[in-house]
C-alpha cells in the first residue's frame, strides 16, 4: 500500500524530527560507540513510533469529520490543514532563535511528542483510507530511517543546512494541499 502521497507524507513530517536526531547525534560525540548506537536508536525509535501513533490518532479524528455533518467540507479541511502546516514549518525556518537541546529520556520524549503534532494534523487527511494504522505504520517506518540517515550523518558533519530542509518540507505540504484543492474543484 506504499504510495507517493505516503512516501511524500512521511518525508515531510520526518523532516523536523531528522533535525533533532541530527542535533541529538551531536551531543553524543564524545560518547563511546556503544552509547552512541543505543541513544541513536533509542532516538530514532521514539520520533518514529511517536510520528506513527500521532498520525493514527489524526486519522480518527479525520474519519469522524468525514462522516460527520462537516463531511462535505473534509476535502477543504484537508488542504487547509496541509497549507496550514506548510506555513507553520516555512515560517520556522525563518525563526533565528537558538535551540537548546539536552539528552535525557524527558527530554527526549518530549521532543518526540513536539515534533510529531503536525502528524497529528496530517492524519486527518488519511481518515478515510481503508488501512489508515497501515499508512500510519509506514510515516513512522519513513521517520526512523530518515533519523537514522540524520542521527549517522552528525556523527560526520558539524552542521546541517536545517533552514533549508524546513523549507522544503514546507513546499511538500503546500504541494499536498494544492494537489487536494485541484482533485476537489476539478
Amino acid at each position: 500500500m506504499f504510495s507517493l502521497e505516503t512516501a511524500l507524507l512521511g518525508g515531510a513530517l520526518a523532516l523536523d524530527a531528522a533535525i533533532a536526531s541530527f542535533a541529538v547525534g551531536m551531543l553524543n560525540l564524545e560518547l563511546p560507540v556503544r552509547h552512541k548506537f543505543f541513544r541513536g536508536v533509542l532516538t530514532c525509535f521514539l520520533f518514529g513510533f511517536f510520528q506513527a501513533i500521532m498520525l493514527w490518532m489524526g486519522s480518527i479524528a479525520g474519519y469522524h469529520l468525514s462522516f460527520s455533518s462537516f463531511g462535505y467540507l473534509f476535502q477543504l479541511i484537508v488542504s487547509s490543514l496541509f497549507i496550514g502546516i506548510g506555513v507553520k514549518v516555512c515560517k520556522e525556518s525563518f525563526d533565528d532563535g537558538e535551540k537548546n537541546l539536552v539528552w535525557g529520556f524527558l527530554p527526549m520524549l518530549i521532543v518526540a511528542l513536539a515534533t510529531s503534532a503536525d502528524a497529528m494534523l496530517a492524519g486527518v487527511s488519511i481518515g478515510t483510507l481503508p488501512l489508515p494504522h497501515m499508512t500510519a505504520m509506514e510515516v513512522g517506518l519513513i521517520t526512523f530511517g530518515i533519523c537514522t540517515v540524520s542521527y549517522s550523518c552528525s556523527l560526520f558533519f558539524k552542521s546541517l543546512p536545517d533552514k533549508w530542509i524546513l523549507r522544503g518540507a514546507g513546499l511538500v505540504f503546500f504541494f499536498l494541499g494544492g494537489r487536494v484543492l485541484f482533485e476537489h474543484f476539478l
